[in-house]
């Protein structure tokens, strides 16, 4: 089983779940969100930013690990302003992301990593992890901001090519700050890993702490679709990624 949340030898603690609302600066809106701690010792915050589906029980799941691991974790729903899903189907998710303003949520994700600063033991580096979509939109956190360290599971370098969204992350290269680590399935042709190889050209031409991992014969998507399940054919790649996560932040955020 993949639990690398708690180390060899050690209890895993209880894990404190409270619905919150993270109040948005300058348009008096709040941000409904699952704020995960460890019930003592609480540590550096991590944000996770969910794909097109937003915040689902995968997602919940994923905050409640993090915990475990030590880390105070934020899971937003910055799909708040457009309602839930009419059914949990690709095509409603789809038709739900039209109506998104993505430099509003950009804004609004800014805001979310502002609000878990405030938190006790949260004041430094912040992680942040993001699927699809939502990795994309940590990817351009990257480039806003100089407190992060980075996550991105298959998100798009190259941008979703919609007018009026956020700048594509390859456009941004010279703005990112690390450290930054990624993974994508070699098969996901909605992303395209030349789009990948640029990315990580980009970064080493900046100077960019960029690692990522490229796994053979797994689409679009392999983390959320593994549910980190044993009898799934991504779960190998899955359990490996998390783990490698979980590593990552314990090198650049943890105490």
């Amino acid at each position: 089983m993949c639990h690398p949340e708690v180390l060899e030898g050690h209890t895993a603690p209880g894990v404190v779940r409270l619905e919150v609302q993270v109040p948005l600066i300058g348009n008096r809106e709040q941000m409904p969100a699952l704020l995960c701690r460890p019930e003592t010792g609480a540590g550096a915050g991590v944000l996770v930013v969910p794909d097109i589906f937003g915040r689902s029980p995968f997602y919940e799941d994923l905050a409640g690990r993090l915990a475990l691991a030590g880390f105070t974790v934020l899971l937003p729903e910055y799909f708040f302003r457009q309602g839930p899903l009419a059914e949990p189907t690709r095509e409603a998710a789809l038709a739900r992301r039209e109506h998104l303003g993505q430099n509003q949520s950009l804004i609004d994700l800014s805001q979310a990593i502002d609000w878990l600063h405030l938190q006790p033991f949260a004041a430094g580096p912040i992680g942040t992890v993001g699927f699809c979509m939502g990795g994309t939109f940590v990817l351009d956190l990257a480039a806003l901001r100089d407190d992060l360290a980075t996550v991105c599971f298959y998100g798009f370098p190259a941008g979703g090519g919609v007018p009026g969204n956020p700048p594509a992350p390859l456009d941004l290269t010279g703005h990112m700050k690390g450290p930054i680590l990624g993974f994508w399935g070699d098969q996901d042709n909605g992303v395209g890993m030349d789009n990948v190889e640029r990315l990580a050209t980009g970064l080493k031409a900046g100077g960019v702490d960029f690692e990522y991992t490229i796994y053979p014969g797994l689409g679009h998507g392999f983390m959320a679709a593994s549910r980190l399940d044993p009898e799934h054919e991504a779960y190998d790649a899955a359990c490996r990624s998390w783990t490698r996560t979980i590593e990552f932040y314990r090198t650049h955020i943890a105490d």
